[in-house]
């Protein structure tokens, strides 16, 4: 009897990759992917995020897939998770895991944009809504539409090396590839191959993966708050994911191309050089730790300066939020 999905999950982060992942991935005919993108459902602890919230329904997201394909879904908060990596262990202890990893003040700068545009955000300057961190972890100045006050920490969600740290603890060597955004786009099709081979599956010889999700602002608030109703009201979620599967088989997406056409590119704003440093200075040790763990000059590459890193530096997940 076959074992139940997922066989393999893209586990995060956000803004580091993991729909271009998901979207070059999923052509790929021994390969199934999720027919909702994001289920977080294994993030027990991020109850809003979950687009699908009962065991039955995340089994109906790969009840098309063949005999031969591995089951795979994207869930980009899953790294970020207490609950999520050990509960896909539970139920799939031989899982893979896939995690991508990017420049946190380059992350940064996307998620805060990212949550401005889902109406998570309410704070349009970057700077000021870093700031805002310790209010909002007691409870306060949280966006009256924000589906989850978690996302709103910064701090936390870019400190991929704490979380990747985490990441190696629980899941054996062999079952967990990272890869580093950049790899995505200076070389492609190394990366590309990387990620099939651990997989398992044939390399279909993908040269680039798919661009997604660019710099963006909504054109309409009020396209943007239906938007919000429909993935957060429970009623239309409930009918959203029952119907998913049968419209995405006859390629209609509809709410992905009100989402798409409600947007416009934006410039991405800059980070003056004391806001950058202060970034540097508090991510230095996460990075450090990321770079060991991975074995990268991962400072050099994205030009985090040495003299942010104290002698004898540490991380601590629990650091509180500058």
């Amino acid at each position: 009897m076959r074992l139940p999905p997922p066989d393999f999950v893209i586990a995060g982060a956000p803004k580091c990759g993991t729909t271009s992942v998901y979207a070059t991935l999923q052509p790929h005919p021994q390969l199934f992917l999720s027919t909702v993108k994001e289920p977080h459902y294994f993030a027990y602890d991020l109850p809003r995020r979950r687009e699908v919230e009962t065991i039955k329904d995340y089994d109906r997201l790969f009840s098309e897939a063949q005999a031969g394909q591995l089951r795979g879904e994207t869930s980009a908060h899953y790294l970020s998770s207490r609950d999520a990596i050990g509960a896909i262990l539970e139920r799939r202890p031989d899982a893979r895991f896939i995690a991508l990893v990017r420049n946190p003040l380059e992350m940064f700068v996307s998620w805060h944009n990212e949550c401005l545009k889902a109406l998570d955000e309410d704070e349009r300057d970057p700077e000021r809504a870093w700031a805002l961190q310790g209010e909002r972890a007691a409870g306060r100045r949280i966006p009256k539409l924000c589906k989850e006050p978690a996302f709103l920490q910064y701090r936390k969600i870019c400190s991929l090396g704490a979380q990747v740290d985490s990441l190696f603890r629980l899941v054996p060597d062999g079952q967990r590839l990272v890869i580093v955004f950049d790899e995505l786009q200076q070389a492609p099709r190394e990366t590309y191959a990387r990620i099939v081979r651990f997989l398992g599956v044939d390399d279909e010889g993908t040269r680039d993966f798919v661009r997604e999700n660019v710099f963006a602002r909504p054109k309409s608030a009020l396209i943007a708050r239906f938007v919000r109703f429909a993935f957060l009201s429970a009623g239309v979620k409930r009918v959203r994911i029952m119907l998913k599967p049968f419209l995405n088989g006859l390629g209609i997406r509809p709410m992905g191309w009100l989402i798409r056409h409600n947007l416009r590119n934006v410039a991405k704003p800059p980070l003056t050089a004391q806001f950058r440093r202060e970034l540097e200075t508090v991510f230095a040790p996460d990075v450090l730790l990321l770079e060991r763990l991975l074995g990268q000059p991962l400072r050099e590459m994205w030009s985090i300066a040495d003299r942010a890193v104290p002698a004898g530096a540490a991380w601590s997940a629990s650091s509180p939020a500058a």
